[in-house]
C-alpha cells in the first residue's frame, strides 16, 4: 500500500541450468519508502526434479543488516514465504484437506500451530488429486514455526510470530524451505520421509562455487 517499502531486485549473482537441478541467486535490497536500503537479501531459487514428474522448489534467503545498525524483524503472523492454494485445494471453497507434521487436520486444529512441514491437498480436476507441501528446514530460527494455514486455500511458515529476531551487522539470517510438488494425496508417512530428507540438506553457501 501506500507508504510500505519494496524489495528491489538488483541483479542476478549466479544461474545454473541442469537436466536434474536448476537455480538462480538473485540480489535484492529491501527498502523503506524513501528509497534507502533497510536490509539486503540474497536469495536462491532452485528446482529439483524428482520420480514421476513430482518436483521440490527450495528457496534459500539470507539476510544481512547494514554495517551501522541491527536490523529487527518484528512479530507477524505472516512469514517471508506464503502459498496460495488453486480454488479446488481449499478446505472452504473446494474439496480438499490440510495436514501437518504432528497430526492435525484442517484450519482448526492446524492455524498458528507449530510443524515442522504443513501439506495441503485435494482435487484439481474431477479425478485427479494434487497437492504441495511446505517444509520448514531444521536448522530455521523460531523451529517448528506456527504455520498461518487457513481453509481459504492460504498456507504460510510464520518465521516470527514466537518472537522478533534481530539480525547484527555481520551476522546475517539464513532461512531455507521447500515446497514438494505432489501428486495424489500421500500418506503422513510418505511426507515425514520428505521433510527427513530435506532435513539433512545443508544451507547454501552463498557466493561459493
Amino acid at each position: 500500500g501506500d507508504g510500505a517499502g519494496r524489495i528491489v531486485h538488483q541483479r542476478i549473482e549466479r544461474l545454473e541450468d541442469g537436466d536434474e537441478v536448476a537455480f538462480v541467486e538473485t540480489l535484492n535490497a529491501w527498502q523503506d519508502k524513501a528509497g534507502k536500503t533497510q536490509m539486503i537479501e540474497r536469495r536462491r531459487t532452485g528446482v529439483r526434479n524428482l520420480e514421476n514428474g513430482e518436483w521440490l522448489l527450495h528457496i534459500d534467503t539470507q539476510f544481512e543488516a547494514p554495517p551501522d545498525a541491527p536490523v529487527t524483524l518484528a512479530p507477524s503472523a505472516f512469514g517471508l514465504l506464503g502459498v496460495r492454494m488453486a480454488k479446488t485445494i481449499g478446505v472452504r471453497d473446494g474439496g480438499g484437506t490440510i495436514r501437518n507434521s504432528e497430526g492435525a487436520v484442517d484450519e482448526v486444529a492446524c492455524f498458528r500451530k507449530p510443524a515442522r512441514w504443513v501439506d495441503y491437498s485435494g482435487p484439481i480436476t474431477p479425478t485427479a488429486s494434487e497437492g504441495i507441501t511446505l517444509l520448514d528446514h531444521p536448522q530455521n530460527t523460531h523451529h517448528p514455526v506456527p504455520f498461518h494455514v487457513r481453509n481459504d486455500g492460504w498456507m504460510g511458515a510464520s518465521l516470527t510470530f514466537p518472537g522478533e529476531i534481530v539480525i547484527p551487522p555481520g551476522q546475517p539470517l539464513r532461512l531455507r524451505y521447500a515446497l514438494y510438488v505432489h501428486a495424489g494425496i500421500p500418506p503422513l508417512e510418505a511426507l515425514q520421509k520428505r521433510w527427513e530428507t530435506f532435513a539433512g540438506t545443508e544451507w547454501v553457501n552463498f557466493g561459493k562455487k
